[in-house]
C-alpha cells in the first residue's frame, strides 16, 4: 500500500485514477441497483396483480345451513370456462393458494380453493396448539365435505361449464384430491403435488379419472417413493397416470411463498399441469 508521494509512477495519473475509480464505484453502484431490483422483483409464477384475471374471497353454503370461505379467480373476459377446485395443504390465506387460483384463471379455468381450514381464524399459526386441535376434530372426511359444498357452489356460477371439474392438491391437499376424485362423479382429472401417503384400498375408485402427480427428488416432507408406490397400484388397476419427478426439488417447490421454492420447476409443473387439465376439461 502507498501513499500520496510514496506511491511509484506507474504511468497513471491521479486525474485518471480519480476518473477510473468514479466509473468503477458507478458501475458498483448499478450492480447494487440490480440486486436491489432483482431481490424486490416479484417471483416469476406470482400472477395475482394480472388484469385479465378477476378474484377474492368467495361464501357459499354448506350443508344447506352453515357458510364457509373459499378463493375464487376467474378470466376476466365474459365466457363460460370449466372449473378446478383448489385443495390447500395449508389455510388458503396463504398468498401461493390465492396464487394457484389466479394462475388457473390465466389457463382459462374458474379456480376456486374451498376453505377446509374454516373453523380456524386465518391468524392462527400453524401447528401451534388450536391449529392442531382443529385437526383432529375436523377431519378428513369434513375437509371432503368442504370441497363437495365448493362443487355445489360452482354449479350455481353462470360462468362455469357444466361440463367435468378437476381438482389440483398440495401435500395433504393433493392425498384429498385423489380421494375426493375417487368419491365425486364430477370430476375428470386429478392433478396431485407431493401427496401425503396412499393406501391402496383408496385408490380404488380411481380407476377411470386420470392423474398427473409431481413431486421432488429431494423431498423432506413425503418421500418421494411414496409417490413411486402410488403410481404403481393406480398402473395396476388401469387408471391413466403421469408422474414427474423434479431432481433436487424439496416439498413445496411449486410454493414461492415457501422457501424450496424452485422457479424452473414450478414453471415446468404447472406448464405441465395446465396441458393436462385442458386435455380432460373440454
Amino acid at each position: 500500500m502507498c501513499i500520496g508521494d510514496d506511491c511509484p509512477d506507474d504511468g497513471i495519473d491521479r486525474r485518471s485514477f480519480l476518473i477510473g475509480a468514479t466509473a468503477t464505484l458507478a458501475s458498483f453502484a448499478v450492480l447494487q441497483g440490480q440486486e436491489a431490483n432483482a431481490q424486490t422483483k416479484p417471483p416469476e409464477t406470482r400472477v395475482l396483480d394480472d388484469p385479465k384475471v378477476q378474484h377474492g374471497r368467495v361464501t357459499f353454503k354448506h350443508n344447506g345451513a352453515d357458510t364457509i370461505d373459499g378463493y375464487l379467480a376467474r378470466p376476466k373476459a365474459e365466457g363460460i370456462y370449466p372449473a378446478v377446485l383448489v385443495i390447500a395443504g395449508n389455510k388458503i390465506s396463504e398468498e401461493y393458494i390465492p396464487n394457484t387460483c389466479a394462475a388457473l384463471a390465466l389457463a382459462g379455468f374458474v379456480g376456486l380453493a374451498p376453505n377446509i381450514f374454516h373453523p380456524l381464524p386465518d391468524d392462527i399459526p400453524s401447528n401451534n396448539e388450536d391449529y392442531n386441535k382443529y385437526l383432529a376434530n375436523h377431519t378428513e372426511l369434513d375437509r371432503l365435505d368442504d370441497v363437495q359444498a365448493g362443487v355445489s357452489y360452482l354449479r350455481t356460477q353462470p360462468f362455469v361449464s357444466s361440463g367435468g371439474m378437476a381438482v389440483i392438491g398440495f401435500c395433504r391437499g393433493g392425498r384429498e384430491a385423489m380421494l375426493f376424485g375417487a368419491r365425486c362423479r364430477e370430476i375428470d382429472a386429478v392433478v396431485a403435488f407431493h401427496p401425503a401417503p396412499m393406501k391402496e384400498k383408496e385408490l380404488i375408485r380411481l380407476k377411470k379419472v386420470p392423474v398427473q402427480i409431481h413431486h421432488g427428488t429431494a423431498d423432506e416432507s413425503v418421500a418421494v417413493t411414496e409417490t413411486q408406490k402410488t403410481q404403481k397400484t393406480l398402473k395396476a388397476q388401469g387408471t391413466p397416470v403421469e408422474v414427474f419427478l423434479y431432481e433436487g426439488a424439496n416439498h413445496g417447490f411449486l410454493a414461492y411463498t415457501r422457501s424450496f421454492y424452485k422457479p424452473e420447476a414450478a414453471k415446468l409443473a404447472w406448464t405441465r399441469a395446465t396441458r393436462f387439465l385442458h386435455k380432460y376439461l373440454k
